[in-house]
């Protein structure tokens, strides 16, 4: 990780508390690995992305696009993968990353496991320490666990049911997937 926290350093950035979200899942880690490393996963597990552009996917070297329902684009790069229990991602709106997310799973039985995702979110260092503790608390503190919650949650259903999550199906999020707007 020494590499990873230069590459961050350069960029005046340090890290976060990291934050994390489990989800128990009713079926095997094997289930769950093949529904968080085939190609563009997220579309079935993701109730915030609209879409999920393949550069190259699955394993080391991998990289894809998720762009989500607000309009925000983020990049995600693997920087470790683990095959059969999962792998950490460098993520973030391209070319600059903003945090390292790791996904894993951890079997309980052969019929069930737990699913994690924690994420370590980077801030720049030179800015005014009041902007910067409201820049935290305003997009890290409170609005990833919600986010995280929703993955991990889609994860699960759609490792237990096969049908894709939908839109917002665990709540919406203000930053990633508004709530929509009906007309009457």
């Amino acid at each position: 990780m020494n590499e990873l926290q230069e590459i961050f350093a350069a960029q005046n950035m340090e890290p976060t508390a990291a934050i994390e979200a489990t989800w128990p899942v009713a079926v095997s880690a094997s289930d769950v690995w093949a529904a968080i490393s085939e190609s563009g996963n997220l579309t079935n597990v993701h109730p915030f992305c609209s879409t999920n552009e393949v550069e190259r996917w699955p394993g080391p070297g991998g990289r894809d696009h998720v762009r989500y329902y607000s309009g925000v684009h983020y990049q995600r790069d693997v920087l470790h993968w683990s095959e059969g229990s999962g792998y950490d991602l460098i993520v973030g709106p391209p070319p600059n990353p903003t945090a390292v997310a790791t996904w894993w799973i951890a079997p309980s039985s052969a019929t069930s496991c737990k699913f994690g995702i924690k994420v370590i979110s980077y801030v720049r260092s030179d800015v005014d320490p009041i902007a910067r503790e409201n820049y935290e608390e305003k997009v890290i503190r409170t609005a990833i666990p919600p986010y995280l919650h929703g993955v991990v949650q889609g994860v699960a259903h759609y490792a237990e049911t096969g049908n894709p999550v939908k839109r917002n199906q665990f709540g919406a999020h203000d930053i990633y997937s508004p709530e929509v707007q009906t007309r009457r």
